[in-house]
């Protein structure tokens, strides 16, 4: 199983682990981190090598963070590597479908599927019900 860490400022991260745990049941090897207002970077920094850590099962660990550009993604730059890879713009319908096939397939394939399904889950509501 890949393991996901979800990072954001703030509390968000916890929040897409609670909607997603609402929707799909508790999730194992799957940790969160929010950067608090005027925190040590140092301090994240260690606290995310520690979350990764605490969530590898062996077949590498998927980092899902808010934004790109963001404090948090920035720090996560620092754990790229063959076994870890880095996603920035989190969704909830990203966050499913990755919780979804993290069974399946490498931490590439996971990591390309979930910028697929970012992409594909933004929609113009107008557009889709005047499609109907």
């Amino acid at each position: 199983m890949i393991g996901l860490v979800l990072i954001s400022h703030g509390p968000l991260a916890g929040g897409f682990r609670d909607a997603a745990e609402m929707i799909m049941g508790t999730q194992e090897a799957l940790a969160v981190l929010g950067l608090e207002p005027a925190q040590d970077m140092d301090r994240f920094q260690a606290d995310l090598t520690a979350a990764v850590g605490s969530v590898d099962r062996g077949s590498g660990v998927l980092i899902l963070a808010d934004l790109f550009g963001g404090s948090p993604a920035n720090t996560s730059a620092y754990l790229l590597g063959p076994s870890v890879e880095v996603v920035c713009g989190l969704s909830l319908p990203m966050l499913l479908e990755v919780l979804g096939f993290r069974e399946q397939g490498t931490l590439t394939d996971l990591a390309l599927l979930a910028v697929a399904a970012g992409a594909e889950a933004a929609v113009r509501l107008a557009d889709k019900l005047a499609q109907q």
